[in-house]
């Protein structure tokens, strides 16, 4: 009877040590809490602003990326933020994605402004537009962006976070252009997945920053 118990407490412990680290629940682990509206959560694919400083302006819907934003968020906070005995908590407020589809008609054209790049010559219908949205920061509902942020030609990605990290106020925005041109549907292909994702990445670097 004796070494049936201790072989079942043997057992029992190479189980326990055999378990990932994130189902022991350690003290350090980092806890977010995400507090934002439904609308900044639910949805399929693309949902258009309304307005009409918002043409051409679409907020991403979580399930565009596996996994989802948040939980990558988490994973890469994990890696880079510095181990203590007890971390704080990440609350998040608002974080939406947005795509901007949006070009103004100005002088100097699109690729000028943002350099060639090794793209091909723009078409003479597209010599009067830059990279940039149509209205001020102000009068648009989310992802503004100028063009002087942009480093392609592109249409770029738009993160807006703001949160609390251990009850104090943190806000990062990012404006993610992406290397190649996207299907920009956001339903589940390659290249719009993976510019989420680096938008993703981007937001938690910008936090990092932020928290420290």
């Amino acid at each position: 009877m004796n070494y049936s118990r201790i072989l079942a407490t043997a057992c029992l412990l190479m189980f326990h040590q055999s378990l990932p680290a994130q189902e022991s629940a350690p003290a350090d682990e980092l806890k977010v809490i995400d507090l934002r509206p439904p609308e900044e959560k639910d949805g399929l694919g693309l949902a258009p602003l309304d307005g009409k400083c918002n043409k051409d302006v679409f907020r991403i819907a979580d399930v565009a990326s596996d996994p989802l934003k948040v939980d990558v968020l988490k994973r890469d906070l994990e890696y880079a933020l510095p181990v203590s005995a007890e971390r704080k908590t990440l609350t998040v407020l608002n974080w939406s994605i947005y795509y901007n589809k949006q070009v103004n008609k100005g002088g100097g054209g699109f690729l000028k402004n943002i350099g060639v790049q090794g793209y091909g010559v723009p078409t003479q219908e597209d010599k009067g537009k830059q990279p940039g949205s149509k209205c001020s920061q102000k009068e648009s509902a989310g992802g503004w962006y100028e063009g002087k942020e942009v480093s392609g030609i592109y249409f770029p990605l738009v993160s807006e976070f703001t949160g609390t990290f251990g009850g104090k106020p943190v806000n990062v925005r990012v404006v993610f252009s992406p290397g190649r041109k996207l299907e920009g549907k956001f339903e589940g292909g390659e290249q719009d997945t993976q510019a989420l994702i680096d938008t993703v990445h981007k937001t938690a670097e910008q936090l990092v920053i932020a928290l420290q």
